[in-house]
């Protein structure tokens, strides 16, 4: 875990004092019902989001949703699934995700997915600089990860990075409720009009 990413952690979230193991994260999870994500050691109680964040989350899931269900082989989670990523010792929680084919597990205990192919953040005013920069790049150690798509709260405004060749990101911007954001790694255009519905801008 960088530093960088390690003070914004204390600073924003609930950071829990000490050292754990994944075993140790996962039961506490277990026994606290909340959501947690573990940076290889340590652990950060989620913040709940603002009423535009929760609506955009929303929106991802059903809009979305309705566009895989005419696909084959595309699935959906939405915020309360975990993402694990392996060569950082990471678990993660994004607001949304899109899997290729059959998900693959870590471990049975934890349910956490390992190979998500598109990653989607809402973006909050205090975990901004996080999801654009250490977020993105913690994602990109994952050899499924083919699109991060950032999503301001506040304004119709959409970035999406796409993996055209191994260390080569796309950078698109998608703005205004009258566009529609395309989601190249699963073909798929969305309006931002859905994306924003009853969202206040």
């Amino acid at each position: 875990m960088t530093a960088t990413s390690l003070q914004y952690h204390s600073t924003h979230s609930d950071l829990l004092i000490g050292t754990y193991s994944v075993a140790e994260y996962l039961e506490i999870e277990r026994s606290s019902g909340e959501r947690h994500e573990f940076y290889n050691g340590q652990i950060v109680r989620m913040a709940g989001g603002s009423v535009n964040h929760n609506r955009i989350s929303k929106n991802i899931v059903q809009y979305l949703g309705n566009e895989l269900d005419k696909k084959e082989g595309l699935e959906l989670f939405g915020s309360d699934q975990k993402v694990y990523l392996p060569k950082l010792n990471v678990y993660l929680y994004p607001d949304a995700i899109v899997v290729t084919q059959t998900p693959v597990m870590a471990e049975n205990v934890s349910q956490a997915i390992m190979n998500p192919v598109l990653v989607i953040e809402v973006l909050s005013p205090s975990t901004e600089d996080y999801d654009r920069k250490d977020k993105f790049m913690k994602y990109r150690t994952l050899e499924s990860f083919k699109e991060y798509v950032i999503i301001q709260q506040n304004s119709a405004e959409i970035l999406t990075l796409f993996r055209s060749e191994p260390h080569i990101w796309e950078e698109q911007e998608f703005t205004g409720v009258s566009n529609s954001v395309y989601f190249k790694s699963i073909d798929v255009h969305l309006p931002l009009a859905l994306i924003y519905k009853n969202v206040e801008l």
